[in-house]
């Protein structure tokens, strides 16, 4: 951008995207129009300025996150680990088990005599 009108007419541009916060002129030579918003649709804002201005590129596009939602993501990142507990299963003893001994055959001849 290399006079004030285009500067001013590319402010004008951004400022009326959808989701637009903040824009801002840096660089060295005051060439770079930095924009912060909300899901601000880069492809359609670089088009809009390509087709007012004659000439414009995307250098870059970052996702800027609050000092919450950093902290969200740090706690989120760390594994919480609760104790291990053994859990106490009271066993008890099988109950008795019987065997009787019945003869099918009974007979009472004695063998030794």
């Amino acid at each position: 951008m290399t006079c004030k009108k285009c500067r001013k007419k590319a402010m004008k541009i951004a400022v009326k995207a959808d989701g637009v916060i903040k824009v801002e002129i840096k660089g060295e030579g005051k060439d770079e129009l930095v924009v912060i918003g909300n899901e601000v649709d880069s492809v359609k804002l670089t088009r809009k300025l390509q087709k007012k201005l004659g000439f414009a590129s995307l250098l870059s596009v970052q996702e800027e996150k609050d000092e919450k939602e950093k902290e969200k993501e740090k706690e989120s990142k760390e594994i919480k680990q609760n104790p291990i507990e053994w859990a106490y299963c009271s066993q008890f003893p099988p109950p008795p088990y019987h065997q009787f001994v019945v003869d099918a055959n009974p007979s009472s001849n004695c063998f030794i005599l």
